[in-house]
C-alpha cells in the first residue's frame, strides 16, 4: 500500500481480542484474519462499562480498517439492562461503518422470548441485518 512517497509490502496486524469469560461475563472473541467474531454466555457484570470498556476499544480500531464483510456472532445465555446498552453501543457504532457489509447473528435459546424481543428492537434501530437463530431449548 502507499502513504504518500512511502511504499510498504507489510501491515501492521491487528491483535486479537479474546476474554475467556465467567459466570458474570460474556467470552467474547474477535479475529480480524481469520474473520471470525464472536459474544457468547452470559452478561450480568456489576459494571458493564467496565466490562465492555475494552471491546468498544477493539471495534473502534478494527472499525477504522475492517474486512470487506464482517459477521458477528451474539449468543447471550443471558444479558442484564445494562450490558444490552453497551451491545446497542456496539451495534450502533457498526450501523455507521461504510467499509464493510455487516451481519449480525443473534442466537438465543427458542423459550427465551426476551432475547427474541432485545434483537428485534435492536434490529429496527440499524441497516444491516440482524438474523434471529433459535436454538433448542437446553
Amino acid at each position: 500500500f502507499d502513504i504518500g512517497n512511502f511504499h510498504a509490502d507489510y501491515y501492521i496486524k491487528m491483535e486479537n481480542y479474546i476474554a475467556n469469560g465467567n459466570e458474570l461475563t460474556p467470552k467474547a472473541c474477535f479475529d480480524k484474519e481469520q474473520n471470525l467474531f464472536s459474544i457468547s454466555g452470559r452478561s450480568i457484570p456489576e459494571n458493564a462499562i467496565d466490562i465492555y470498556a475494552p471491546i468498544i476499544d477493539w471495534w473502534q480500531q478494527y472499525l477504522q480498517n475492517p474486512n470487506p464483510e464482517t459477521t458477528i456472532d451474539m449468543n447471550f445465555e443471558y444479558i442484564n439492562s445494562s450490558s444490552m446498552k453497551q451491545i446497542a453501543r456496539l451495534i450502533a457504532m457498526l450501523d455507521k461503518v461504510e467499509k464493510s457489509k455487516i451481519n449480525i447473528r443473534w442466537h438465543y435459546n427458542s423459550d427465551d422470548t426476551d432475547s427474541k424481543m432485545q434483537a428485534e428492537r435492536l434490529a429496527k434501530m440499524v441497516k444491516f441485518p440482524i438474523v434471529l437463530i433459535a436454538d433448542a431449548s437446553k
